[in-house]
């Protein structure tokens, strides 16, 4: 049994936390190799990271290999080519598309429901905050293969991911566009009344591409339901005491090792069932705000009491 610490995937952002669960999720599928991979949180200089335990033995480098192996070795990814985008598609196209795929049923789940429509047209998971210009599939789509087309390359970017720290280099040309977090890092939000030129215009843009790769390799975790409405698991609506209505995401982070199935469990839960008798050590809330008519991010994470 091997204890692989990784420093980078910090639960004190939103896209931090959503990185350490989709590469949890990449790792968990290496059974051959690791055997059970669970997942558990260590505190350190005021912040938690993930710790993966392995059940054979292994080492960082042995997870970066894995994973580096995983990410080039795709030769396609049916769950983003069937559509540029989520919103304003066809629940015919949607259907079609499931009983396509029937492997990628997890991602499916993943992007909306098939009831819950808009004039029509199916609505998209609380992840898909691009709008205007931006695909949501589309852009997946790009992201993934951006980083798997050099071995080496997705390498470097994988272990700034992993194991820190985060550099947000400047990207520029091709590179700028897959540096774009999709609203998951707070961290990055262009809003014009901050930036001396009109956000779209910036071409020199910061982004940590290897955990936007591996936070959006998590939305298999979050499933979404129809109830009336579309809910995605993990989002809340909540009145604020000005009468608003506000839709956060939650997460939280546990001290002891979790498998896989039992983190979904734990992730499906209310927030307010995340108590300290569940195991649960540290609570997170990000509201998920709009930039304009097109656009959503999440704002800079808040501890929420536990």
């Amino acid at each position: 049994m091997s204890d692989i610490p990784l420093k980078g995937l910090r639960a004190g952002t939103p896209i931090g936390f959503l990185a350490a669960m989709g590469a949890f999720r990449l790792a968990v599928e290496r059974r051959e190799q690791l055997g059970e991979v669970r997942l558990r949180w260590e505190r350190e200089t005021g912040d938690w990271h993930a710790v993966f335990v392995t059940e054979k033995a292994a080492s960082g480098e042995t997870l970066l290999e894995l994973l580096t192996e995983r990410v080039c070795g795709l030769n396609k990814r049916p769950e983003f080519e069937w559509a540029d985008q989520i919103k304003k598609n066809s629940p015919e196209r949607f259907r079609e598309a499931v009983l396509q795929y029937p492997d990628e049923q997890d991602w499916f789940a993943a992007f909306g429901s098939e009831l819950a429509l808009t004039k029509g047209t199916l609505q998209s998971t609380g992840f898909d905050m691009t709008g205007g210009q931006q695909k949501f599939l589309l852009k997946l789509r790009e992201s993934w293969s951006a980083l798997s087309g050099s071995r080496k390359e997705a390498a470097a970017l994988l272990r700034e991911a992993l194991f820190g720290p985060w550099m947000y280099r400047p990207s520029k040309g091709p590179e700028a566009e897959n540096s774009h977090s999709m609203g998951l890092d707070p961290s990055t939000i262009l809003q014009g009344a901050f930036t001396a030129a009109e956000p779209a215009g910036i071409k020199d843009k910061r982004g940590v591409r290897g955990a936007i790769f591996l936070a959006f390799e998590a939305l298999p975790f979050y499933p979404c339901v129809f109830d009336g409405r579309l809910r995605t698991a993990g989002f809340h609506d909540e009145r604020g005491k000005d009468g608003k209505w506000r839709r956060h995401f939650h997460w939280c982070v546990w001290s002891g090792a979790l498998g896989a199935d039992t983190v979904k469990t734990l992730l499906l839960l209310d927030a307010e069932e995340w108590t300290q008798e569940r195991g649960v050590a540290a609570r997170y809330r990000s509201e998920r705000i709009s930039l304009n008519k097109d656009y959503c991010a999440f704002a800079a994470a808040q501890s929420v009491r536990n």
